[in-house]
């Protein structure tokens, strides 16, 4: 297996000889409190029956030996993991803050993230900040503990003090505040003593990014896309030869190396192969989705007649003429609707629907609807020309946008978006985003445009995802939706989070239709976006005991944030990206999983995007299922082979579509009427 891997990691030796801290369960002075899963493995020594008489918290000064405190000599080597790292934590920020004088946000778990300086990018709006996240782990990767550290992203603190902004924007959008050169919680800074809203500076945050009119993301969108990876490890370099190769570091840190750990070799696999290709029309099978289209769809849309109409403001009708132009024709080498999806484009005439009022387009469009005859005997598509650039959306402009796709999912009529100031800027290179909207087309026509070229088998997917709502500040739990294991969608239902008995329900629903088509039913699979509790699992156990389904449950959780906490290198590779299909056992089902366009030694092209690793966390029912090496990589495999049926992009995508699509639907369904998707919407892909 590859031995040029290397994870961002350091690892370092515990103390030789035990230290003496010192706790109490009373907090005076200045002390760190530490909730009973950090209470160190003898401390009944000095508080006897401490574990049974209710005590949840005690406090510490970690070495500071201060009166009322009692010592107790600490073996980190062999001490409770979790307050051996705390205490390593706590010494990071120590270093940092105090010995180099840094700024150090600390996270809700103690974790620290260093904020260091760019006073070469400062303008007349912002300070700038290069984020590393410095963590501490016990024996997590290796035998020792050990440092990994990693390169975030570079922050903005406005220049405009808090009074100031205070007087037009809404408070509630300060999240993190730079007080005296320190960074705090905007709740907890307004309750100090010496406070001065004249001299606390707000960290730009999404909210207050849209509110002020500034972009968030300091990323441009272009077709080159940037290599993460070599710029990543270099920064984490650079970072390691200034801050980490000094006496006072050492002291506390007897580093093994400054140079990255190396992945051990025995703990790499890699997926089949197979699961590159994907099955297209006429048969074909290819790897790359945009040039496997040239052939056709896997299968075309069931409909005999489909009509096309466009939705659009006034002002748009020579760009709609255009676009028109583009969907018969193509745009250069990239052809036409009919020709790269094998399905025809037929527009009525005087059927388009003119809109006049651009803030409040609803009564106008569904007042021409109202007037409207459709033929039963055909299939209407919309195509709707927003006059509101995606680039540029607010709250209300988002809301107008989702109520339009809402008034025709309401009579069966799917919508496709087109941004017109993309168009327009793109010019001849809008030929990029065509392939993207026709296969989108094809998918919500319920057309398959191509599928996982595997044998069907008696097993149900089931993906759950969860997204939280920046405009109204809710969590919603996404939806359920089922595919078979070639990657067929069977349809989905939606919820939100304080409903997670009728995610089992739906499970429920889900299994019965399978097993009510296909007789029986071997295994459950469910990709989840985060672990699930007992409390969340259940309820699905019941609902399976109830249909007499006696299968192995097998639970993904799938971290939907790309992981940048640990990363690995491939030090044989230019541009230093592991291999797709990679993946690194972590230790307890755990796996760091490569998922990318690197199919061989060979760079990838520069539009393709340098992605980052997923972290996997298998569990099972039936926990002895999980030493059967060939059940666990299959379960990868599954996982690595569902992020290819991605309907909205010929691009690749490193997520699986049973975590990307619930969050597509949570992210809209809220503004629909009553948060409700029609009936006829669950079994359609109407959102992509």
């Amino acid at each position: 297996m590859n031995e040029s891997l290397i994870f961002n990691i350091l690892t370092f030796d515990f103390p030789k000889e035990n230290l003496t801290f010192y706790f109490s369960k009373e907090e005076i002075g200045h002390s760190q409190r530490l909730h009973w899963s950090l209470f160190p493995n003898d401390i009944d020594t000095i508080f006897p029956n401490i574990h049974n008489d209710g005590t949840e918290f005690i406090y510490t000064t970690f070495k500071g030996e201060v009166e009322g405190y009692t010592p107790l000599s600490i073996n980190l080597s062999t001490e409770n993991k979790a307050l051996a790292k705390r205490y390593y934590d706590r010494q990071i920020n120590y270093y940092f803050r105090k010995v180099l004088n840094q700024i150090v946000k600390v996270g809700f778990i103690k974790e620290n993230q260093v904020w260091l300086p760019l006073p070469n990018l400062s303008n007349n709006d912002f300070d700038f900040y290069d984020k590393y996240s410095v963590k501490v782990q016990i024996a997590q990767i290796s035998n020792t503990p050990e440092i990994y550290i990693s390169h975030d992203a570079v922050a903005r603190v406005l220049k405009r003090n808090v009074a100031e902004l205070s007087q037009t924007v809404s408070t509630t959008f300060f999240k993190t505040i730079m007080f005296r050169n320190k960074l705090h919680k905007y709740a907890d800074v307004i309750n100090f003593e010496d406070y001065n809203p004249h001299h606390a500076y707000p960290v730009l945050n999404i909210h207050l990014a849209r509110v002020l009119g500034y972009e968030f993301s300091l990323q441009k969108n272009t077709r080159v896309k940037p290599n993460h990876y070599t710029s990543f490890l270099s920064n984490v370099q650079t970072f390691i030869n200034t801050y980490f190769k000094t006496k006072e570091f050492a002291a506390m840190f007897p580093l093994h190396s400054t140079n990255l750990l190396k992945v051990n070799p025995s703990k790499v696999a890699t997926t089949n192969p197979v699961g590159n290709q994907l099955l297209f029309g006429q048969k074909h099978y290819n790897t790359n989705q945009y040039l496997g289209m040239l052939k056709g769809p896997y299968q075309r849309p069931k409909y005999t007649n489909i009509h096309f109409f466009f939705v659009f403001h006034k002002d748009s009708f020579e760009l709609v003429k255009t676009l028109h132009t583009y969907f018969e024709k193509g745009i250069g080498i990239m052809p036409g609707f009919l020709k790269y999806t094998n399905v025809a484009f037929h527009t009525e005439k005087k059927f388009s629907v003119v809109f006049v009022d651009k803030n409040n387009p609803i009564p106008e469009i569904q007042g021409i609807l109202d007037q409207r005859t459709f033929n039963q005997d055909v299939k209407y598509f919309a195509i709707y020309v927003t006059p509101h650039s995606k680039d540029k959306t607010t709250e209300q402009t988002n809301e107008i946008y989702y109520k339009v796709k809402e008034t025709f999912l309401n009579i069966d009529i799917p919508t496709q978006v087109i941004d017109p100031v993309k168009m327009s800027e793109q010019g001849e290179n809008f030929r990029y985003s065509l392939p993207n909207i026709f296969i989108a087309i094809i998918a919500k026509l319920k057309g398959i445009p191509w599928r996982l070229p595997k044998q069907k088998e008696d097993e149900l997917i089931v993906g759950v995802g969860a997204f939280k709502h920046i405009d109204i500040g809710v969590q919603f739990l996404g939806s359920a939706f089922s595919f078979n294991n070639n990657g067929t969608f069977n349809r989905f239902e939606y919820f939100r989070k304080d409903q997670v008995d009728i995610l089992a329900g739906s499970i429920g629903f889900q299994i019965r239709q399978y097993t009510a088509a296909n007789n029986k039913l071997n295994k459950l699979v469910i990709h989840f976006y985060k672990t699930m509790s007992d409390d969340e699992l259940e309820p699905i156990l019941k609902e399976l005991k109830n249909l007499e389904q006696d299968i192995p449950v097998f639970i993904i959780t799938i971290n939907k944030t790309l992981s940048k906490e640990l990363l690995a290198f491939d030090n044989s590779l230019v541009g230093l990206m592991p291999k797709s299909g990679t993946y690194i056992s972590l230790g307890d089902n755990k796996f760091l999983l490569f998922n990318n366009t690197r199919y061989s030694n060979e760079p990838i092209k520069k539009t393709e995007a340098w992605h980052f690793p997923i972290k996997l966390k298998i569990e099972c029912t039936q926990p002895e299922l999980l030493n059967e090496e060939i059940v666990v990589s299959n379960l990868i495999q599954q996982v690595y082979e569902f992020s290819k049926i991605y309907w909205k992009s010929v691009s690749h995508q490193n997520l699986p579509v049973t975590i990307k699509y619930p969050e597509m639907v949570a992210q809209m369904a809220p503004y629909f009427q009553d948060g409700l998707i029609p009936h006829f919407g669950k079994d359609n892909l109407w959102f992509l």
